[in-house]
């Protein structure tokens, strides 16, 4: 997956730069700074999107690692925080906005990690709860194998029981995390899920669905919480029933999930591009789209609330403990799906 690791000059004075090419079975280059990188490098791709994803570049970064979710103008947030600690993902997804949001194509993984883990201190040691995950820019797990990274996060976390850390994924990289049974931290590992038929024409180097469902098992044996994402949802033909028949195989294995969210697929202008480009079987634009205010495009409004309402209906019966909550919809879209006063009920306190 990685097969060229970078080392700014900066970062080749942290050992854990080294610890990584160790690991990952690979000569590390040493280059000045991240501009060379992107003048030199960058700029001779041939396709820089796919070639950036096999770059992995150790830096040092100098801003703020921990940040609240921005969300989207106008629509209901679930108030998640996020850390920045890696940018890009080895994955290639259809549908990822980080083609056209991106202007740095490689992996970029900071390894100044005891600098982050002291601005996480300062957050969290007032012992307010805050739900924070490693996922926004990057895929939590991904690079677990050469990095130990989220190991190190979960370790860190044993300190804070007020907080709860999501790790999620669409690997099965999740056999080397500890064990934390008997242990304080509240960790939850976190799967975007989709069909599988969705998967062979939109995801590539992913973990099958059933390699996903698998590892979801095995972390809860751990001691770990899981949750799932629906994000996006893709109209394919037969969409529901193949959500349906998914949520079946979630259902069986687990009988709560700390939360479960759903979002249909939806896009900026620019993203068109890299999906006519460089997806070819993808099946991802086929549907009506319709530009909201927010800039983006989305699935017209009443196939929405069609969707969603047969989603809802079907998770609120299976398993009605489980927090379900739309990431990115406005306050219409929640009155016309749940019941009322939804928000207010005892599971959803976590998140809103």
């Amino acid at each position: 997956m990685i097969e060229r690791i970078f080392i700014t000059e900066e970062a080749s004075k942290y050992p854990y730069s080294f610890e990584i090419c160790e690991k990952a079975n690979i000569k590390p280059e040493i280059i000045p700074d991240e501009d060379y990188y992107r003048h030199n490098i960058e700029n001779f791709l041939k396709d820089e999107v796919k070639e950036g994803k096999t770059h992995l570049v150790l830096t040092v970064f100098k801003g703020d690692f921990f940040r609240k979710c921005p969300g989207t103008r106008g629509k209901i947030c679930c108030n998640y925080y996020v850390i920045d600690q890696t940018t890009n993902c080895p994955y290639d997804c259809s549908y990822c906005f980080l083609q056209s949001y991106l202007n740095f194509r490689a992996i970029r993984f900071a390894v100044n990690i005891g600098d982050l883990f002291e601005e996480l201190d300062n957050v969290l040691k007032g012992g307010r709860f805050i739900r924070i995950g490693t996922g926004e820019l990057s895929d939590s797990l991904a690079l677990e194998p050469i990095t130990g990274f989220a190991s190190k996060l979960v370790d860190f976390f044993e300190n804070y029981p007020n907080a709860m850390l999501e790790l999620k994924t669409k690997s099965d990289n999740v056999y080397s995390l500890p064990d934390l049974k008997g242990r304080k931290a509240k960790v939850v590992v976190g799967w975007t899920i989709a069909p599988q038929k969705i998967i062979d024409n939109e995801e590539k180097l992913v973990a099958s669905l059933k390699e996903r469902l698998d590892a979801s098992k095995h972390v809860a044996q751990k001691g770990y919480l899981v949750s799932f994402h629906l994000d996006p949802v893709i109209f394919y033909p037969d969409a529901e029933e193949m959500y349906i028949e998914m949520l079946e195989q979630v259902f069986a294995l687990h009988e709560k999930l700390a939360w479960l969210s759903l979002a249909g697929f939806r896009y900026e202008p620019k993203l068109k591009w890299y999906v006519e480009n460089r997806f070819e079987k993808s099946l991802l634009l086929d549907g009506e789209f319709i530009k909201c205010s927010d800039g983006k495009f989305r699935y017209f409004f009443p196939e929405r609330v069609r969707f969603y309402k047969k989603i809802a209906e079907f998770v609120l019966e299976k398993s009605p403990r489980t927090p379900l909550y739309f990431c990115m919809e406005d306050r219409a879209v929640w009155d016309i799906v749940f019941p009322k006063d939804y928000l207010k009920e005892q599971k959803m306190g976590l998140l809103f």
